[in-house]
């Protein structure tokens, strides 16, 4: 892997895990310090994350930590409940007893972290579980219209605002999409990851009041810290 692709791989997983508080200035140079990287490939890393939308940059004031609103928010659940449903059918017609394994994978994982309350592997393993889906639905188009938005409810932290009992559900829905895949069934795969976002939707509205208030306040160079499931 080179230095560039390094950068960027610790860089998206840090702005996807909610590492850097909304509106953190992402400076090149104590970045690469901090990496022990020239400034060059940061500054390459840096371009990439501008490109993917995952960061911004504003001429003269240099790149950040997105802002997500909630009407941003609102758009790419309404998205992805058209498009994902559509996906997850055609993976599960498609994607063989291969993919099954690497879902079931993610779903023990995913088991795992939530008994050990550990959110960075909930949701390295619940981003898995989607792109596992995503990168066997025969549809490339389809998986790159996709890939970003399975990240977005995890930039604004939402899994830091989900209690056990939504992670539990959460899960039992991904084995329900894996039962449907071992099957071919490609009618209950769509019907599943349907009920899936619908129902973390209805999270993200009923946890509306407590993500607002999440936002941290103050210096916002500075990463924000870790939060446990709340019981």
């Amino acid at each position: 892997m080179g230095a560039s692709d390094k950068a960027y791989d610790i860089l998206r997983q840090r702005l996807i895990g909610g590492y850097y508080s909304p509106g953190a200035q992402l400076k090149e140079e104590p970045i690469a310090r901090e990496l022990e990287l020239s400034r060059t490939p940061v500054r390459s890393a840096l371009k990439r994350l501008v490109q993917d939308g995952l960061v911004n940059a504003d001429v003269g004031q240099g790149v950040h930590a997105p802002h997500w609103s909630e009407g941003d928010i609102e758009e790419t659940f309404q998205l992805r409940l058209m498009l994902e449903p559509y996906a997850a059918s055609l993976a599960a017609q498609k994607g063989g007893d291969d993919m099954v394994l690497q879902l079931r994978d993610s779903n023990l994982r995913m088991s795992n972290a939530i008994q050990a309350n550990d959110i960075d592997g909930i949701q390295q393993a619940n981003r898995a579980f989607h792109a596992t889906l995503l990168a066997h639905c025969g549809s490339p188009r389809l998986r790159s219209i996709l890939e970003l938005m399975i990240d977005v409810p995890i930039i604004v932290r939402s899994f830091y605002l989900s209690n056990r009992d939504d992670l539990e559900q959460s899960l039992s829905h991904h084995e329900l999409l894996t039962r449907a895949a071992a099957a071919r069934d490609g009618d209950l795969a769509m019907d599943a990851m349907r009920l899936h976002l619908r129902m973390s939707h209805q999270r993200f509205l009923q946890h509306r009041e407590s993500f607002q208030q999440s936002t941290p306040q103050g210096d916002a160079s500075e990463p924000k810290g870790q939060r446990k499931i709340q019981n």
